[in-house]
């Protein structure tokens, strides 16, 4: 295939993967975007590997079907994580590469506590379950805070509650092994910490569910 040519097919790839990327009405089409992300990653792979077109197109065949799968399985997971977290004060994030269960203080803790909250602990057991369903993922626990107070006491604080938050998932079977934990303080705000809605959204941990294949 000579460099004109190649431009094209790029080019031709580059519009399809955009069109493959949107549903109809505009929202991310979330299995369309693995399979892209799958297809680039196994065309390159291919073509380091095989160093021609052909290894290219079938790295990149490969890694679209795979990207695909895994792109459906998280959509599938997503949907189950929103039916089962309905009315609990969770959200559900499906960015594409990763899904994130965002836990608010308001609903999992008691201002200054790392306890999880007893009425909250089924929520909890259910994203467990989910987990063991969706055994083919890694999973980072990670603990947020707002600004009140020190560096220290809320790096200490995120971390408990990452760590309570991870203990619960693990009593209802997800293995341990898959769970890392840690704790960022105040570093990660996701909203301005000069409001009392912003301070509070900060306030939370998040479970990262990251597909391992």
């Amino acid at each position: 295939m000579n460099y004109h040519a190649r431009m094209l097919a790029t080019g031709a790839l580059s519009v399809a993967t955009l069109m493959g990327c949107t549903n109809l009405d505009g929202t991310p089409n979330q299995p369309g975007t693995g399979a892209v992300i799958g297809g680039l990653t196994g065309a390159a792979a291919g073509q380091i590997i095989g160093g021609n077109t052909r290894a290219t197109v079938i790295g990149g065949a490969l890694g679209a079907a795979l990207g695909g799968v895994i792109g459906t399985q998280m959509a599938a997971q997503e949907r189950e994580l929103r039916q089962s977290l309905a009315g609990t004060g969770a959200s559900i994030t499906n960015t594409g590469s990763d899904l994130r269960v965002v836990l608010p203080e308001a609903v999992t803790f008691r201002t200054g506590s790392s306890v999880v909250e007893s009425g909250f602990q089924p929520a909890l057991a259910r994203v467990s379950q989910s987990l063991s369903r969706h055994p083919n993922s890694s999973v980072r626990v990670v603990g947020h805070t707002d600004t009140v107070g020190s560096a220290a006491l809320n790096n200490q604080l995120s971390q408990d509650r990452a760590l309570a938050v991870a203990r619960v998932l693990i009593r209802n079977g997800t293995n341990a092994n898959r769970i890392v934990v840690s704790g960022r303080g105040f570093y990660e705000p996701i909203a301005s910490n000069n409001t009392v809605q912003g301070r509070a959204e900060n306030r939370r941990v998040e479970v990262v569910i990251t597909p391992t294949g």
